[in-house]
């Protein structure tokens, strides 16, 4: 019983493995792409966040040199709040930087993998190919060996029958041929 039953565990894990290989090849197509498509959208936030930031620090220079011409309380309130904006674009730039990085490294750590997730599937396609390969030699053998056994099997039973066959007759020639035993008398 307990064969029976590690067989059958053996035979699910089988059977889980093979779904979750099949998972794993569908998943495999979409990750570098899914990683690549981040990386894209983290880099045109850097972009656009860069963009602005020049912007800023245009308009904060503009707000300095009419802080410096007019010296009025208004432009250095320009001033100050261009330079407010400016830091605030700053660290969001500094930011979508580190959000870039990040899915940076992801992508490229997302090559390899599915690089190692395409050997594998490659090399169990083989080992199946081998495998299934293999089991048909060992299956031709089995026919090839059952015939051979039915073969000698009919070649012992011919050679029996005849054995059989050959006793027999000399038995009844030698009943037939042999002349009655001589009563010796004393």
């Amino acid at each position: 019983m307990s064969n029976n039953t590690v067989g059958h565990i053996l035979e699910e894990l089988e059977d889980q493995f093979h779904a979750l290989q099949g998972k794993m090849g569908k998943v495999k197509d979409d990750y570098v792409q899914k990683h690549q498509k981040e990386y894209g959208q983290a880099r045109k936030k850097v972009q656009s966040a860069r963009k602005r930031f020049e912007a800023a620090k245009l308009k904060t220079a503009r707000a300095t040199a009419e802080a410096k011409r007019k010296g009025t309380v208004a432009a250095q309130n320009q001033l100050k709040k261009a330079s407010a904006a400016m830091s605030v674009l700053g660290e969001a730039l500094s930011e979508a930087k580190d959000i870039m990085l990040t899915a940076e490294t992801k992508l490229k750590s997302a090559k390899p993998f599915e690089k190692k997730l395409a050997a594998r599937a490659k090399a169990l396609a083989a080992f199946e190919r081998e495998w299934a390969k293999k089991e048909r030699e060992q299956e031709k053998q089995k026919v090839k060996r059952a015939a051979e056994r039915k073969k000698q099997t009919a070649v012992k039973k011919r050679a029996k029958v005849a054995a059989n066959k050959s006793p027999a007759k000399k038995t009844a020639q030698g009943v037939a041929g042999k002349s009655p035993a001589k009563k010796t008398i004393p």
